[in-house]
């Protein structure tokens, strides 16, 4: 082998090298990135974990009482009616109700839900006082959709319309 030949090799053998170091140190950082940011996902979702136990008193609490407190299912026409009276408002004092129509109950492994759609009148007072008996979490019942305007016959009082409903045991049923 000629000395021209042997720097040849060396050269190549020298470019060879540091090609396989430049493809070995991309493969390394894009691996240590990959790593840095699975243990930084790891980080987060042990904190998220931690916050869980910390809080599970808390949900177990709830839970306890919402199995305690929350209304019976007995049947769909039972809830269909009784959300129904609920919106007949003929305990609230300035309060009237039109155009109640039922919505379609729905069931999960949760709750059973029933629903009425109404559109209410008064003074703004006693309308907000009636919903906000309504809406007490005591009751399971909630205020959905609401839409509150003017009411353009009689000065000084409102239309209301909104959702009401309200959630029962599930069903023995249930999907």
């Amino acid at each position: 082998m000629t000395r021209s030949e042997r720097r040849l090799l060396t050269l190549f053998s020298a470019t060879a090298v540091t090609g396989c170091a430049l493809v070995a140190a991309h493969v390394y950082l894009a691996k240590r990135e990959a790593l840095i940011l699975e243990r930084d996902r790891l980080a987060t979702e042990w904190i998220e974990i931690e916050a869980l136990f910390e809080d599970r008193e808390i949900w177990n609490t709830r839970a306890t009482w919402i199995e305690i407190n929350q209304p019976e299912f007995v049947s769909t026409e039972e809830i269909a009616q009784d959300i129904y009276d609920e919106a007949l408002a003929s305990g609230a004092t300035g309060v009237t109700t039109e155009n109640i129509s039922l919505l379609d109950s729905e069931t999960t492994p949760d709750y059973t839900q029933a629903g009425v759609r109404l559109v209410a009148r008064g003074s703004l007072a006693s309308v907000f006082h009636w919903l906000n008996e309504l809406n007490r979490p005591e009751e399971f019942r909630a205020i959905r959709n609401i839409r509150v305007t003017p009411d353009s016959d009689n000065e000084g009082e409102i239309v209301c319309q909104f959702d009401l409903l309200r959630w029962y045991t599930p069903r023995d049923d249930a999907p």
